[in-house]
């Protein structure tokens, strides 16, 4: 893993159109783009890390009329003990956060908030480093004013409780169109999700490189010519 997470801290200064350009440059176009629907949720978003996958789906246990008491009791009380909690079914184990993690989930694009202002914050505090969520963030306001680190397809007030149940996780997914497994890294920027399997992860961050320090060559030249003060991003790498 040690080796890995150097790859990762290269894949982390590179942009997602270095990194898919060195992706097309070993014959794999079109293979590892999430969808263009994956939307990041501020300008200037950028995380990579090791994918942690989900997946939901529908669920059959709807949430009936309730008195208040009863569904602020149940809400998020476990399925065993007549609650409605979209994430604790008996057999699989929850979420445990883990640094440098992006919790990747295939929702399908249902409606019902998995994601929102309170519990990316918890998984935050435990060291993940970002989103991905083919369905729906909710609590939108807050996760701007907070910064949410996401990508997502779906906005939506909708609770997720009586909506949704988890049925993998840590498992090989589909998510907006991609495969994805627990381990490959992903990679988001302003322009959108990549997926890097993590047996190509090396290649592709030296490819990448190469192709970044040439770009920034080129346009430290052109910015010389018309006369703009330097940034950060016609620094010459290391």
């Amino acid at each position: 893993m040690t080796d890995l997470k150097e790859t990762l801290e290269i894949i982390r200064r590179q942009r997602n159109a270095d990194l898919c350009d060195a992706l097309d440059s070993m014959g794999l176009q079109d293979r590892y783009e999430m969808d263009t629907a994956m939307t990041p949720l501020y300008d200037g978003l950028r995380f990579a890390g090791f994918a942690h996958t989900m997946e939901f789906c529908k669920t059959d246990r709807r949430m009936p009329r309730l008195s208040y008491e009863d569904f602020d009791r149940l809400q998020y009380a476990p399925v065993s003990q007549g609650g409605y909690n979209f994430q604790n079914i008996d057999e699989i184990p929850y979420y445990q956060p883990a640094p440098d993690e992006v919790l990747v989930i295939d929702a399908k694009r249902l409606r019902g908030g998995i994601l929102g202002s309170d519990n990316t914050l918890a998984m935050q505090l435990k060291g993940v480093a970002g989103f991905v969520i083919d369905g729906t963030l909710r609590d939108t306001p807050e996760c701007l004013l907070q910064k949410t680190p996401c990508f997502y397809t779906v906005r939506s007030y909708t609770h997720p409780m009586g909506r949704l149940q988890l049925v993998a996780d840590n498992k090989p997914i589909q998510c907006a169109g991609v495969y994805v497994r627990p381990g490959d890294i992903i990679s988001g920027d302003d322009d959108g999700v990549l997926v890097i399997p993590r047996e190509l992860a090396a290649e592709t961050a030296g490819r990448a490189y190469k192709i970044q320090q040439k770009d920034r060559i080129g346009r430290r030249k052109k910015y010389e010519l018309l006369g703009l003060p330097f940034d950060e991003t016609v620094e010459l790498m290391e």
